[in-house]
């Protein structure tokens, strides 16, 4: 009997010395992870950010500035994932990532947007419908311009990525405005100098007619506004004749005099 109630004691004792041990060993890694966060941006610290990536219009060093201004610890503290949300959210970054260089450098690759057309009057959409604002407003040139509500921008890029081919190799057309209105129309500014009306119906099956049409139109004379929304024709004012207004059979467009004379007829959506 006395025998086992020493065992016992015995393996108490034991357990009680592994519980120590283990306190003690999570109060050291609870202090060594202590000092690690007060002292590793000072034993460690980040000295040098590489910027890495084909940058056109993003400043390195605004870059590097950004990175520097939201640094929050050392080289074995930093949290990179918030590092890169804070350089994603500048205008022209599409993606960046962050790698660590020892003993204290910081890669940063980013890959810029790239303008598609202008948005309004402040602004730029990339290819993928992204509307972003730049502060410096150093906009490339020669863009086409975008208009409509924002969240319809994937929907104008899509037609100015599959309407501009289109106009250019078939008819030696720019679009220079392209937009969408809250009911849903289309309109079109070329840069022969006339806008196309198409409507919010058939859209793509009228500008396919307008792009047979059109070289009968040119030998008849310079149109400001066709109007494709007539079911089989469509409807023009000319240049030179500003206010009058005729609408077209397709296969009547290269006459010329009748043409002008006749009635519109009130046009489809």
């Amino acid at each position: 009997m006395g025998d086992d109630v020493e065992l016992e004691v015995a393996g108490l004792g034991r357990r009680l010395l592994r519980w120590v041990w283990a306190l003690g060993l999570l109060s050291l890694l609870g202090a060594g992870g202590y000092l690690l966060v007060l002292w590793g941006p000072r034993q460690l610290p980040v000295r040098v950010v590489m910027v890495n990536g084909e940058v056109k219009h993003l400043d390195p060093r605004r870059l590097e500035q950004t990175v520097l201004e939201h640094l929050d610890g050392g080289m074995l503290t930093q949290d990179l994932e918030g590092l890169m949300v804070a350089v994603e959210a500048m205008p022209w970054v599409r993606s960046a990532s962050l790698r660590r260089h020892w003993p204290d450098q910081l890669e940063l690759a980013v890959v810029e947007e790239v303008a598609q057309a202008r948005w309004g009057e402040d602004a730029l959409v990339s290819a993928a419908g992204v509307v972003f604002r730049p502060e410096d407003r150093d906009f490339p040139r020669g863009l086409p311009r975008l208009s409509g509500r924002e969240e319809d921008a994937a929907r104008l890029v899509d037609r100015l990525q599959s309407w501009g081919p289109m106009l250019h190799q078939g008819l030696d057309l720019e679009i220079e405005e392209l937009s969408l209105d809250a009911r849903g129309s289309w309109t079109l500014r070329l840069g022969t100098g006339f806008t196309l009306a198409l409507g919010k119906e058939q859209v793509q099956e009228r500008i396919s007619r307008f792009v047979r049409v059109y070289p009968k139109l040119t030998a008849v004379g310079m149109p400001s506004l066709i109007d494709m929304r007539y079911s089989n024709g469509l409807a023009i004012r000319w240049a030179e004749a500003e206010g009058e207004g005729t609408e077209l059979g397709a296969e009547e467009a290269a006459r010329s005099a009748a043409l002008k004379s006749r009635h519109l007829a009130p046009p489809r959506s």
